[in-house]
């Protein structure tokens, strides 16, 4: 058969970080058996195995085609493709046709034998300088080290992966994933994986779906149902026959919950292309001054200071809710230091019983939805799905009056 196209491995590294938080590119050591000094490093993009001389890597022998195997790589796994050879390829007695594996594992081709074995590496860059990325703040090395790793993603098209515990800033990372890959503006998707109606928001999805960025919130929360639903239009992406970014959040690790049985191996591997860790408040209390300002900031007080006693005491806390709950205890504050504002007065409405009776009722209907809805979405940090659970209507319909009152 033909060479296929764009065969040849890229060796940039695709870059993700291990189980120990560093930061690693990411490569397959590929090796025969019969032959060990017959190697090759995958890192990003796909390797050939075959008997021709333009393969990747070249294996001499009669039961091995002139183009038998593509390996791509696919964040911590690799997919096998069995290029139409003549002997086939084998995992153990499995003939193998297409396939995600996990390395160290090894492959038949025909008679030949070939390994997989891990050849991660660490990224050797100089030690990241950023304290920022999007609404995210942080001077601690485990913060720049996110925000360099944010940045690298935000190059490349690889799906993302974002863990962390409940309040530590997933959702912000995710918008500013997105902002970042798409300066000129794009449409974000949003669906929350662990609400009641995301098998019907996926299904609604799959048919419009075509550019900007899909964010699957609550992953590792995912039915089985709705997983095979989520499996069928991340196919899709991978053929290419949709285009859009892809960005995860998942509050407990994901690869545990897939060696548990309660999410499939495939949807681990079309998400966690590179992998983000999020840490806790309590893991980086050094950034404490940092997010004081910035969120103070965010409250339109960008002259607050806070006191040192103030941060002492902030120190001593567990914060279970992390970053989120640091902002409600800084609204607090700044609730009880700084004077109460007078707002202005309302403009004159003109009284009810002076108005027709259905132009009366039709403005304190728009009055009464502007204001829930805003409050409401507010209580979810604009989250459409967990709100409109919590006020039992629809998410579309939530969505509609959100526009309709300029509110998203």
């Amino acid at each position: 058969m033909d060479a296929p196209g764009g065969s040849s491995a890229v060796r940039t590294g695709l870059l993700t970080t291990n189980a120990g938080g560093q930061v690693v590119l990411r490569g397959v050591l590929v090796r025969s058996l019969d032959d060990p000094e017959m190697q090759a490093l995958l890192e990003v993009g796909t390797l050939v195995i075959g008997s021709h001389e333009d393969a990747d890597l070249r294996l001499v022998g009669r039961s091995v085609s002139r183009f038998h195997l593509e390996l791509a790589l696919l964040g911590d796994g690799v997919r096998v493709r069995d290029l139409g050879s003549t002997n086939g390829s084998f995992l153990g007695e499995l003939r193998v046709e297409s396939l995600v594996v996990m390395p160290p594992v090894e492959l038949r081709l025909g008679k030949a034998r070939v390994e997989l074995l891990p050849a991660d590496r660490l990224a050797e860059y100089p030690p990241p300088e950023g304290v920022a990325f999007g609404h995210l703040r942080g001077d601690s090395m485990g913060m720049r080290r996110v925000f360099e790793l944010l940045s690298r993603a935000a190059e490349g098209a690889a799906p993302v992966l974002i863990e962390g515990p409940v309040g530590s800033g997933k959702t912000a990372a995710a918008q500013a994933l997105h902002a970042a890959r798409f300066a000129g503006g794009a449409p974000l998707v949003s669906v929350d994986l662990g609400a009641q109606g995301a098998e019907t928001e996926l299904r609604e999805l799959g048919p419009t779906l075509r550019h900007g960025s899909l964010v699957l919130e609550r992953v590792d929360e995912c039915s089985a149902h709705a997983a095979t639903m989520l499996l069928g239009l991340l196919d899709a992406r991978e053929r290419g026959e949709v285009r859009f970014s892809l960005i995860s959040t998942a509050v407990q690790d994901l690869r545990r919950r897939v060696e548990v049985g309660a999410l499939p191996r495939a949807l681990y591997f079309h998400v966690a292309g590179v992998r983000v860790r999020l840490p806790a408040l309590v893991d980086r209390l050094e950034d404490l001054p940092t997010l004081v300002r910035a969120l103070a900031e965010r409250c339109g007080v960008p002259s607050f200071t806070p006191g040192v006693v103030w941060l002492n005491e902030l120190s001593t806390r567990a914060w279970p809710g992390n970053v989120r709950e640091l902002a409600r205890a800084l609204e607090l504050e700044l609730a009880q230091r700084l004077p109460p504002s007078v707002p202005p007065p309302p403009p004159p409405t003109p009284p009810l019983a002076s108005q027709p009776f259905k132009q009366a009722k039709l403005s304190v209907v728009e009055d009464f939805e502007r204001r829930y809805v805003e409050e409401l979405l507010a209580r979810h940090d604009g989250n459409l799905s967990r709100a409109a659970e919590e006020a039992g209507i629809d998410r579309g319909h939530l969505s509609r009056l959100a526009k309709r009152h300029g509110l998203r």
